[in-house]
């Protein structure tokens, strides 16, 4: 037999002896208080007997007289016989129920015991029956059994209730009720208290307990020594088989030590100096047994050298007895080159105090090694990219509310990396007064819910006190019995998200209440969002509008080709522009300024939607029309009110042309009638005539060509114009003695309407000429000097004239401003000069003083030719 099976079979009987010990104490504890019980039974029953015996006695003489009290005068339950004495005292029959009942009420009264008469239906109302009584009457009539009892709730009183049977003297008050003969119709309660018997059987339960314990006690004490016994006897004969086997074991151990273990053994005799390796420990750097010499100068040889002072420390101390094992890290060449990490673990062996032995083993470690530089990597790489993504993580134990948070939560509060953090530091001081009970109440209302949660506050950094926005999620850990003990989480610094988050609302806000129209489309045109001024402008509601094509809102004023244009733009990633002229939902027409763009994702550079920004210009495009009208008419006014002075320059042309024709017809009169007609002088008189003529019909011709409308834009040089110009108004510069001095620097061209330049450029040039002879200028120069700056035309006209004063400058382009009387001007022509070069010709016009005059600078758009 085995030790285990011994011990086991020796547990196994003293387990059994303790049961039936414990059994036996059972039934006889059970055994006392079903004689307790038996006892209270008994009891029960001779107070109940004796009531009956009673009952039975006046029933037997047919009642029993008594002297009569106030509060015992014949009644219903009285018999009605009644008597006198020879005194003459009343003297009243009691009949059985009306005695067991006085009998009763006077025991409850003088004993500790009670006692009452019942029945289902008694004629008196004090017997009404209870809720014990009850459920004993309905068994004594349902079961036919003749007593009940019970313990009441609380097992202080025993209820006992007999059955009483109806015999004839009952019949003599019960017989209405339907009492028959023999029948059990009611019954007598006796009650007793059980404190003593409950004071006994408590007694009797602490004994049981103590009993058990005793048995319990007394039985581990027999195991334990019964055991030890055993073990003692058993361990003995092991050790006797043990010694005889010794050597081999140890020696089957050690082998199997080494080799299962794969760790290589040295051993340092450190009286002689001499050092074994074994053939693990060189096969483990990848050497044969006969590679490596088995000296100190091998390990010395092989040992990175960064490693050698610390291990050479660590063997000291613990030759020294500082440390009571050896243990190092470091690194041995491989055979192949790379470095082996090991673990160096031993022991120095002491002999009078002085170590004489150094044992231990190399354990390869290189994998180990590996995964930790690896996990030290990935560590710093989690902090890296923590740090990139502004996310920290932390760790609370629930219990000690020891909190752990990593270095990327310290810099996202602000804290500097030695800064020591608890719970009620974060609420307290970083946490933004704010939010601090939201987010106390959320982690509290978390834990009591063992769930996760995600919530989003302000914080107030430590070190330069700037509000930061965050988000955390929160997790919690639970132990075997799924109690929260550790609550872990990240937080991530959230203020720019916050922020354009806050612009996004603001942005929507914008849109939302903006007085402009917003529309975004799909790809295909389709309307997928409108602003509040949409519905305002068109007339159609946003439930209206989205899934329609913006055609709706299209006339007949526009042509598709338009249309077709604008798809090809924005279908090509560009900006369209434009005025589109609509028709609202009650069929109103309305203008918009229109621009209309796609939007390109960033990921695959496509286009997504298409968004049109637009305005309502209805007001403006019937202002400008208006506008536009007025100024074509104080354009119209402008050079018929020119018409006069130029009639009179034409007019003062003509006149020398005039003369000459008439001398050249008087001097051919005149040979004609002195018969002195000459061919040679004839053709001579008649080609000045002719001559003559064809200046003043050139004259006419650019007169009218003054007064024609453009109706197309031409492509001409500035050159050009003004030598139209000067065939206008030349002569008169001729005639005041005005110098012209002409510089064209370059041939560039523009694109423009040639009239309405030839009116600008005669207005200034004719300014020039009058304050020139206002000012009685001796040497009167007009300048006109035209070049080339970068894409741009400048056309410079300037004079000698002494320049314009400086505090009416800024006014001469206003309308109806002038200098002159009001017979000589209107005050229109600088005014529709500037409004024909910049509103109709998109230029520019200034004026500024220039050395001694003033000088008019008008730049145009250089025309490219394709």
């Amino acid at each position: 037999m085995t030790k285990l099976k011994a011990i086991s079979l020796t547990i196994l009987l003293i387990i059994i002896g303790a049961f039936l010990s414990a059994y036996y104490v059972y039934v006889s504890v059970n055994s006392q208080h079903d004689l307790s019980k038996k006892m209270l039974l008994q009891e029960a029953r001779a107070h109940f007997d004796n009531i009956v015996v009673t009952r039975s006695w006046n029933d037997k003489h047919n009642g029993v007289y008594i002297k009569a009290r106030d509060d015992l005068r014949p009644n219903k339950y009285l018999l009605d016989n009644h008597d006198y004495t020879e005194n003459g005292e009343l003297l009243v029959k009691v009949n059985h129920s009306w005695m067991t009942r006085q009998i009763s009420e006077l025991l409850n009264i003088r004993s500790k015991y009670n006692y009452k008469i019942t029945s289902l239906n008694p004629l008196n109302p004090d017997n009404r029956a209870n809720k014990f009584e009850k459920k004993a009457l309905e068994k004594f009539e349902k079961e036919k059994i003749l007593e009940y009892s019970a313990f009441n709730k609380s097992g202080t009183k025993f209820n006992y209730i007999g059955a009483l049977k109806v015999t004839q003297s009952c019949l003599q008050c019960h017989a209405l009720q339907g009492y028959m003969l023999g029948d059990i119709r009611g019954g007598i309660r006796v009650t007793i208290p059980t404190f003593e018997y409950r004071d006994f059987n408590n007694q009797i339960e602490v004994k049981k307990r103590y009993i058990y314990m005793f048995i319990i006690i007394i039985s581990l004490i027999l195991a334990l020594i019964l055991i030890w016994f055993i073990n003692s006897i058993f361990s003995k004969h092991e050790t006797i088989i043990k010694m005889s086997k010794k050597h081999e074991i140890l020696s089957q151990r050690y082998e199997y030590a080494i080799n299962g273990s794969y760790d290589g053994l040295w051993d340092w005799d450190l009286l002689t100096n001499k050092v074994y390796f074994s053939k693990i420990w060189k096969g483990m750097l990848g050497y044969q047994e006969h590679e490596l010499a088995n000296s100190l100068e091998t390990w010395e040889w092989l040992v990175h050298p960064d490693d050698f002072e610390q291990a050479r420390q660590d063997i000291k101390a613990n030759h020294e007895g500082k440390t009571h094992y050896y243990e190092n890290i470091h690194r041995l060449k491989h055979k192949d080159g790379y470095w082996v990490w090991i673990l160096d673990r031993g022991r120095t062996i002491f002999e009078d105090g002085t170590p004489i032995r150094m044992v231990g083993f190399h354990t390869d470690i290189t994998k180990q090694k590996e995964l930790e530089l690896t996990l030290k990597q990935s560590q710093k790489n989690l902090e890296k990219a923590e740090k990139m993504a502004n996310l920290g993580h932390w760790r609370l134990d629930i219990k000690t509310k020891k909190l752990m948070v990593s270095s990327s939560i310290k810099d996202i509060l602000g804290l500097d990396e030695k800064d020591k953090i608890d719970v009620n530091d974060l609420l307290k001081t970083l946490v933004h007064d704010d939010d601090k009970e939201r987010v106390l109440n959320k982690y509290l209302s978390s834990i009591k819910k063992g769930k996760p949660y995600r919530i989003e506050y302000k914080i107030v950094r430590k070190n330069d006190k700037e509000i930061r926005y965050v988000d955390c999620n929160v997790e919690h850990i639970k132990d075997r019995n799924g109690k929260d003990i550790t609550s872990i989480g990240t937080i991530q610094d959230v203020t720019e998200f916050a922020l354009v988050q806050n612009e996004l609302f603001i942005l929507r806000q914008a849109v939302e209440q903006a007085p402009i129209t917003f529309v975004i489309t799909d790809i295909d045109g389709y309307i997928q969002y409108v602003n509040p001024a949409f519905t305002k402008v068109t007339g159609y509601s946003a439930q209206e509008a989205i899934g329609k094509n913006p055609r709706i809102l299209k006339s007949d004023f526009i042509e598709d080709k338009e249309y077709a244009n604008l798809w090809q733009t924005i279908s090509n990633g560009k900006t369209w522009s434009g005025t589109f002229r609509n028709i609202d939902k009650n069929g109103e027409e309305f203008w918009e300024l229109a621009f209309i763009s796609p939007i390109i994702s960033e990921k695959d550079n496509q286009i997504k939607n298409y968004l049109a920004i637009k305005q309502e210009i209805t007001k403006e495009v019937y202002l400008k029309r208006e506008l536009k009208d007025k100024e074509e008419l104080m354009i119209a006014q402008s050079r018929h009110a020119a018409m006069g002075e130029m009639i009179s320059m034409i007019a003062h042309q003509w006149r020398q042309p005039i003369s000459v024709v008439g001398m050249g017809a008087n001097n051919i009169l005149a040979d004609i009638e002195l018969d002195m007609v000459d061919n040679e002088t004839l053709k001579e008189n008649a080609e000045d005539i002719i001559n003559q003529t064809q200046y003043l019909s050139q004259t006419i011709e650019d007169f009218r060509n003054f007064f024609k409308p453009d109706k197309e834009k031409e492509i001409l040089t500035i050159k050009s114009i003004f030598a139209e110009a000067l065939g206008v108004i030349g002569k008169t510069l001729e005639n005041n003695n005005i110098e012209l001095e002409e510089e064209y620097s370059s041939d560039a061209k523009i694109e423009t309407f040639s009239r309405e330049v030839l009116q600008v450029f005669i207005n200034i040039i004719k300014n020039a000429k009058e304050v020139l002879i206002e000012n009685n200028i001796e040497e009167k120069v007009i300048k006109i000097n035209e070049y080339l700056d970068k894409d741009k035309v400048v056309i410079e006209i300037s004079d000698n004239a002494g320049g314009i004063p400086k505090h009416i400058l800024e006014k001469i382009f206003d309308p109806y401003f002038t200098t002159k009387n009001e017979l000589a001007g209107t005050g229109l022509g600088l005014y529709m000069s500037k409004t024909i070069v910049e509103k109709h010709l998109n230029g520019t016009i200034r004026a500024y003083n220039k050395d001694d005059g003033a000088c008019f600078e008008i730049v145009f758009k250089a025309y490219k030719e394709e």
